[in-house]
């Protein structure tokens, strides 16, 4: 008898910090959770998150018995998460079927969590190819691991979000680890479902830092907003529908402004030559990016990522949607004689212009290429360079044209 009740608090220890529907050993008590253990902390009262930023999240995520606590009457909201852990949460959380079929890992026979891992794995959560050398059910989880897995759920509980997936493989993130070129292609639509729904904010800083591990504190956050999205449909989320649009045609005109449509789109004249009429220099355009600025709170999912929403607007940038364009440019012009208004007559429209973004230093942040004080420094003669340009668009009243090389060419209007 001894010997089962130290073997049993030795499990509990182990597994402590999360309510688990696996029973407790082979004992008379084998077939209670083992939130028996965390009798300590039954009221959910944790002694260690008051004045945590998740406190209140802690509590409800409590009162739904999605979290416990240890036996200390602590939560420990800063510990770091294990796969293991995740996977017994995430399957607890989602409203999806049961799951069965799903392949079982080697090295999870007999653990603990070897049925809530099979089930996510059942269910489409878990992608076993991404554990080929095992699934390491005690290596601490990564917010990359997190955001994918509940990316595939939003993908399995609606055949709007496959679509959203689909239509964000090429999407600009809203983060400056994707203008840095720290966030791998393959991972753009799985951080794109989480973030454009709301389910993952990222920092303060707008990173999504996806290479980090993640805390119990901010999995309760996450799994309440995911269950809150889990089975809606896609098109509700006014961030999601900005990436999809970029997504799909290079800009999020359409989601975050006024303008429609008059012939053709901005994609007619995205990643294709557009030979400046003064034939100063060949540009060619990847990105085209809108933020409302009507008003005196921006509205856009990128407006963070170009503008520092702690600095005082210029007039220039209020009363209309400010707009950033990424292009890359190829100057047929000596630095000597050149300068950005000679360019700037090469256009044959008025919206796109070469023009730096106002806070150099703000966008140097974030990694975002622009037009220095010198412009000689970046752009040289027969040298290709990708950087953004800043503008604008009116808010009313305003007809838009522009032209590719090969008669391409879109027209935009907010005209009534």
């Amino acid at each position: 008898m001894k010997k089962l009740i130290v073997s049993v608090l030795a499990t509990s220890i182990v597994c402590a910090g999360i309510t688990y529907s696996e029973p407790l050993l082979h004992s008379s008590t084998a077939s209670q959770p083992h939130s028996v253990a965390y009798a300590a902390s039954s009221s959910g009262n944790f002694k260690d998150v008051k004045g945590h930023w998740a406190e209140a999240t802690i509590a409800k995520a409590y009162a739904m018995g999605l979290v416990q606590g240890y036996q200390d009457g602590t939560f420990r909201p800063n510990a770091k998460v294990t796969r293991a852990e995740y996977a017994s949460l995430l399957t607890r959380a989602t409203k999806l079927g049961s799951g069965t079929g799903g392949s079982s890992f080697k090295d999870m026979k007999g653990h603990w969590a070897e049925n809530a891992v099979t089930r996510l794995s059942a269910l489409g959560f878990i992608n076993n190819s991404d554990y080929s050398n095992g699934f390491k059910p005690n290596t601490e989880l990564t917010r990359l691991e997190m955001m994918k897995w509940m990316s595939n759920g939003l993908v399995q509980s609606n055949i709007s979000f496959k679509q959203a997936f689909e239509d964000t493989q090429n999407t600009l993130l809203p983060t400056p680890e994707a203008t840095k070129g720290k966030i791998a292609k393959a991972q753009i639509p799985y951080l794109a479902l989480v973030r454009g729904t709301g389910i993952v904010g990222g920092f303060a800083d707008g990173s999504l830092r996806p290479e980090e591990p993640t805390t119990r504190a901010e999995v309760a956050a996450i799994l309440l907003r995911y269950i809150d999205v889990e089975g809606q449909e896609a098109s509700k989320y006014a961030d999601l529908n900005e990436m999809r649009e970029v997504g799909t045609t290079g800009t999020n005109l359409l989601t975050i402004s006024n303008y429609k449509y008059v012939n053709g789109n901005i994609s007619n004249i995205m990643n294709t030559d557009i030979t400046l009429t003064n034939k100063s220099g060949l540009v060619q355009l990847h990105h085209f990016i809108v933020i409302d600025a009507r008003e005196n709170k921006l509205k856009s999912v990128y407006s963070n990522l170009f503008i520092d929403s702690e600095k005082q607007r210029t007039d220039f940038e209020k009363d209309v949607f400010l707009t950033f364009t990424e292009l890359s440019f190829t100057s047929n012009l000596n630095p000597a004689i050149s300068n950005l208004q000679m360019y700037n007559n090469g256009w044959d429209n008025a919206f796109l212009r070469f023009h730096r973004i106002n806070n150099l230093e703000y966008a140097s942040k974030n990694g975002i290429s622009t037009i220095p004080t010198d412009s000689s420094k970046l752009i040289k003669k027969g040298v290709k360079v990708k950087f953004w340009n800043q503008s604008f668009l009116e808010s009313t009243n305003s007809n838009q044209y522009a032209s590719a090389d090969k008669k391409k060419y879109v027209t935009f209007t907010n005209k009534n």
